[in-house]
């Protein structure tokens, strides 16, 4: 910082040169620069002097603490006793006859806390010439020569280069100053000069910045703002507009902001040696002097990173940008904070300037890289604008030059005819480039422009017509296929399983005589297994006269309960088996089961919903049956002679409980089975007469001429098929779930 501060004198001395030379050996410093000198009086009242009006008021051994705390600037003098013991300063003006030479021990200073500057003597007097130094010329005509000796720190390789890259972000970041050249030297004993030592400070970033990023350049100044976007090299757009800062009528305002994808910041490390938010962002200078803190890696004078953090994809933040902003500005005009480290001063014209800058420069550039570049991913890690050729690209530049001509205040100097132009392809035009294309061309008078849209907008009226003449060809076919599809289905479902009887067969009949044969010998069997056990019965109840204790008693009862039990049974058999004969016989006239087996393999979901729907419908004395397959499928194995006994006899007991409706809705239950829920709207079951627990024994009834096995019958019907059935609810409906696994794998 003191040897910034020393340059920055040069600068304002008016020096087109400064040369600083460094010689370890001798432990010194020199600084040269050709500005316009100064006289003996120069030296002794402003140099010694300057900015120094208060007195130290506590009692310090250091000469540099009483300094800082008087809270003076960084003066020229204070910055050479920071770097070295010793000075001497040589100076002569344009004319002058002789050279003004000031000798100071800066270590006088510091061995009396009590004796203030201007009380130590310092010697002041002329020289003949300049002394001779290594590397650069002494001032030919005017200049001055600073000979720092004593240094305070060591002054080797690295340390040089960190100063120039430290003097190359403080005094031109972006190697665009031409008007002064700022070189070191390091007095080593060789005459070769070492790169990145020896040399102009300075840095070849502007190429980068300039070839590889989407940048903006705007101008403020004589009551108008003048902007100009490139991409990549590419000129997109220049316009012109009112400047809307009376505060900053006065000065000039130049700004330069960079925009760097994922590529561009890649390129800048690989050459630069520093990452880009390492370097810093949008640097301010003010009248040829960077205005510090502003642009520091952790600086966020301008709130871009606050404003980030509410949207990550739609702002740009510090980490994104790198620029400069060269403000040309009368005395006094701007203040800088005394610290010398803390921005402007703040007041209107102050933040007049940041909003120009935040409003015109980075939001506008902003805009662009959000709508244009964030839109296409693969441009982060493009380093030329070949991605702004297809029309995707073409249409996201549109809107935004576009957006930029509706706006009343805003003139068009120029635009990329090669991106704001009509896309080829009808199909690729929308409603809102065309638009956004009117406005660009009436703007700017194009009647080339103007020519496209119309003739863009003719295509577009052609090309619907005709889409919109094949959309209602296609509709039109889409629904006769639509409905011949219906019918086929209608008529694949028809003959799935209970389809039409005109091509029954002799074989057939004689299929469905052979399978009533089936039950009915099972139904003989049953009456004659029954007949049997009744016989049984009834010749144990003649009492036998040899029985003569109670226990011959008990025998003789257990042996009826057995004939009982197994009669039962026998009768159960006959019922089932009588209402398989029944549902055979149902199905003469729409046979389409294989009556051999009275198994088929198939999607048994399909069948209760064709059984519905052609063996249900009307059934006089019967409630309304409906059967909702959700549209879901269960394949496997089944008796459709079992399932429509299965149904029917549910169907009996809701016409028995007077229901006029009952429901069978399927959902999935698990990976392979289906729940099929049974509801009724009869009159449920009243537990006052019956058990809900014992609903599925059979002979059990709640009915006096009940039977006790039409669920009985269900029951064994669904557990034959691997599944269950249970009462739903809580018992006081005769509602059902019932459970059927699919195939197994």
């Amino acid at each position: 910082m003191a040897i910034f501060e020393l340059v920055k004198n040069s600068f304002d001395a008016g020096a087109t040169r400064v040369d600083i030379e460094f010689d370890p050996g001798e432990a010194s410093i020199t600084i040269v620069d050709d500005g316009k000198g100064m006289t003996s009086t120069d030296i002794r009242d402003k140099w010694l002097f300057v900015a120094y009006s208060e007195k130290a008021l506590s009692a310090s051994d250091n000469y540099r603490d009483k300094i800082a705390f008087a809270g003076s600037k960084g003066i020229g003098r204070f910055a050479c006793d920071t770097l070295g013991d010793g000075l001497e300063l040589y100076s002569r003006t344009e004319g002058g006859n002789w050279i003004s030479r000031l000798e100071i021990d800066w270590t006088r200073f510091e061995q009396d806390s009590t004796e203030e500057f201007q009380e130590v003597e310092v010697e002041l007097g002329t020289a003949p010439s300049f002394p001779r130094i290594a590397n650069a010329e002494p001032p030919p005509q005017h200049g001055t020569m600073l000979v720092i000796k004593g240094t305070r720190q060591e002054w080797n390789e690295n340390a040089i280069r960190r100063l120039r890259r430290d003097l190359a972000k403080l005094i031109d970041p972006f190697g665009t100053t031409s008007h002064v050249a700022v070189s070191t030297w390091l007095v080593d004993g060789s005459e070769e000069r070492m790169e990145g030592v020896d040399g102009p400070v300075g840095n070849n970033i502007a190429d980068i910045l300039r070839e590889k990023t989407s940048r903006i350049e705007v101008t403020v100044a004589d009551g108008r703002v003048d902007t100009t976007l490139f991409d990549r090299g590419r000129k997109i757009y220049a316009i012109r507009e009112p400047s809307p800062y009376d505060e900053l009528t006065d000065c000039r305002v130049e700004g330069q902001v960079y925009f760097l994808n994922r590529s561009a910041k890649h390129t800048f490390t690989s050459r630069m040696s520093v990452r880009p938010v390492e370097f810093g962002s949008v640097f301010l200078f003010l009248n040829g002097f960077r205005v510090s803190p502003i642009g520091d890696e952790f600086d966020d004078t301008l709130g871009l990173n606050r404003r980030k953090q509410q949207g990550q994809s739609r702002y740009l933040g510090t980490r994104d940008i790198i620029g400069r902003v060269d403000v040309t500005a009368p005395p006094k005009m701007f203040r800088e904070v005394s610290s010398r480290d803390a921005g402007l001063i703040e007041d209107a014209r102050s933040r007049a300037l940041y909003e120009a800058i935040r409003r015109h420069m980075i939001f506008r550039l902003e805009r662009y890289v959000v709508g244009v570049n964030w839109q296409d991913r693969p441009d982060q890690d493009r380093d030329t604008s070949e991605g702004l050729e297809t029309d995707r690209a073409r249409e996201r530049v549109l809107g935004i030059v576009g957006s930029l001509a509706r706006s009343k205040d805003v003139e068009i100097l120029y635009y990329d005819t090669e991106l704001v132009r009509v896309a080829d392809d009808p199909d690729k035009i929308t409603d809102d480039a065309l638009k956004a294309m009117s406005a660009v061309a009436e703007s700017r008078s194009d009647v080339s422009l103007l020519g496209q849209v119309e003739e863009a907008r003719r295509r577009i009226a052609e090309l619907r017509a005709s889409r919109d003449e094949a959309r209602q060809a296609a509709l039109r076919a889409m629904a006769e296929r639509a409905t011949a599809d219906a019918r086929i289905a209608a008529l694949e479902k028809q003959a799935a399983f209970l389809g039409s009887s005109q091509d029954v067969d002799v074989e057939r009949i004689q299929l469905l005589m052979h399978q009533a044969t089936i039950h009915l010998g099972h139904v003989r069997a049953a009456i004659e297994n029954m007949a049997h056990e009744v016989r049984n019965i009834l010749a144990a109840a003649v009492m036998p006269k040899e029985i003569d204790d109670l226990g011959d008693v008990e025998d003789l009862l257990a042996t009826i309960r057995q004939s009982a039990r197994r009669a039962s049974v026998s009768i159960a058999g006959a019922s089932l088996s009588g209402d398989r004969l029944r549902t055979v016989l149902s199905f003469a006239p729409n046979i389409r089961v294989d009556l051999e087996t009275d198994k088929v393999h198939g999607d048994l979901l399909q069948f209760l919903t064709e059984y519905f729907e052609v063996r249900l419908v009307g059934i006089p004395g019967m409630p309304a049956a409906t059967f909702d397959a959700a549209n879901l499928a269960l394949e496997r194995e089944f008796s459709p002679v079992d399932v429509a006994v299965l149904v029917d006899n549910l169907l009996d007991n809701a016409r028995k409980a007077k229901a006029s409706k009952i429901e069978f809705k399927a959902t999935r239950k698990g990976q392979d089975s289906v729940l099929i829920r049974v509801i009724d709207d009869g009159l449920g079951i009243d537990r006052r007469k019956v058990d809900p627990s014992k609903i599925f024994e059979r002979g059990y009834t709640g009915s006096a001429n009940g039977t006790g096995l039409g669920l009985y019958s269900i029951r064994q019907i669904v557990e034959g098929m691997g599944g269950t059935i249970e009462l739903a609810g809580d018992g006081t409906r005769a509602d059902f779930d019932i459970v059927v696994p699919g195939e197994r794998q």
